[in-house]
């Protein structure tokens, strides 16, 4: 009976929520959260918040949430195939939840009318509708940030222009990801490996809303049709905001360092074969590794940003398959002229920016150049 009395309310404040419209007093705000130090939020969030204080309405529709419970969440998450949703959660609890965290919020309270707050209320409420609340998230295209840059057009009748003042006409989608990995430098060096040409289009000015900094850098200069600021107030919380947290570490395990220190230790080893072929048997697999992830995420995945990743010249999946193997072997020697006439196009094709590679990896790139090299000249197969 007490289970069956609760369903009833549940079921009764969802009609209401879903039914009542809002008051001339109420406000719909852009919020965008600080990034975080784990790795999922380092890139910052953003949230709609619907406030209505006469009808004690406070909800934060968050595009961001995810269940870790759901079936075969690793595989789902890596093949790019989880299913994200809005949550209209408790706007005071979204707040507590990132002070908890220590992320600071930015609150834009936007320029609306009453009849477009009913109208961007109205698609708040049909997004949260079971039917319509899950998206297949994409990394650039479509999260938690791009689902409310979309929706927020809308009660315009889609007039509304997103200003382009202050956007880098020639920033790529990967150069908009450098300032939030500046103080993550193996992050920064695993994402610019793992990412293909297509993170390397330069961005329109909606493109930089695909970050929740950039969406609320936007919101700020954008005009309504009839010329209004989008934005009529800004709030922050706390206020005043703290300041930036600057992450610290040590030089000598940053990547290049380390593939600096990898480079002199092959070209130290090459002059003594025991050493040579401890250290290939482990340089290899690890690049093996690296190529298997970049083929997983390029072929097997719908990751769009993943795919005609030209990093996988330089590491390649079949290096797994070699990596043990006796160095001094027919076909071994064949397949080091292989990845060295490999490397040896990757540094050619590095300075025409077909795709950025990444800076650290060019010391790795020239170490099995120079490996192919010296077989090539030394033996003949």
């Amino acid at each position: 009976m007490r289970r069956l009395l609760f369903f009833l309310l549940l079921l009764l404040n969802t009609s209401l929520f879903a039914q009542i419209p809002l008051s001339d007093s109420a406000t719909i705000s852009l919020v965008t959260v600080a990034p975080g130090t784990e790795l999922y939020s380092i890139y910052g969030h953003s949230a709609l918040r619907v406030r209505d204080r006469a009808q004690n309405l406070d909800r934060c529709f968050n595009y961001g949430t995810f269940d870790f419970d759901q079936p075969g969440f690793i595989v789902k998450f890596m093949r790019g195939k989880l299913l994200y949703y809005v949550n209209p959660e408790p706007g005071r609890a979204f707040e507590r939840g990132n002070l908890a965290d220590h992320r600071s919020m930015v609150e834009q309270e936007l320029n609306l009318t009453f009849d477009q707050r009913q109208e961007l209320y109205r698609l708040l409420r049909e997004n949260v509708r079971e039917e319509n609340k899950y998206y297949k998230y994409d990394f650039f295209y479509d999260n938690c940030a791009t689902r409310i840059r979309d929706i927020v057009k809308k009660p315009y009748g889609d007039k509304l222009t997103y200003s382009s003042n202050g956007s880098d006409s020639k920033t790529t989608m990967r150069q908009l990801l450098d300032p939030f990995q500046r103080n993550y430098p193996w992050t920064d060096f695993g994402i610019d490996i793992i990412l293909g040409m297509p993170a390397d289009r330069i961005a329109s000015p909606e493109d930089h809303m695909f970050l929740p900094e950039g969406m609320m850098k936007v919101f700020n200069q954008t005009k309504t049709p009839d010329g209004k600021p989008l934005v009529s107030s800004v709030r922050n919380i706390p206020d005043p905001p703290p300041g930036e947290v600057i992450m610290p570490y040590n030089r000598f395990t940053k990547p290049m360092f380390i593939s600096l220190l990898v480079f002199a230790l092959g070209l130290f080893t090459m002059r003594y074969p025991k050493a040579e072929r401890w250290f290939n048997g482990v340089f290899y697999f690890v690049l093996g590794v690296a190529g298997l992830i970049i083929f997983f995420l390029w072929f097997l995945t719908d990751h769009q940003a993943t795919k005609n990743n030209l990093n996988i010249f330089w590491a390649l999946p079949a290096n797994l398959f070699y990596f043990w193997r006796n160095p001094r072997a027919a076909n071994m020697l064949l397949y080091q002229r292989i990845t060295g006439g490999l490397a040896v196009l990757v540094l050619l094709l590095w300075p025409f920016g077909i795709q950025e590679f990444p800076l650290p990896a060019l010391p790795l790139v020239a170490l099995i150049a120079i490996k192919g090299l010296k077989t090539s000249l030394k033996f003949k197969v």
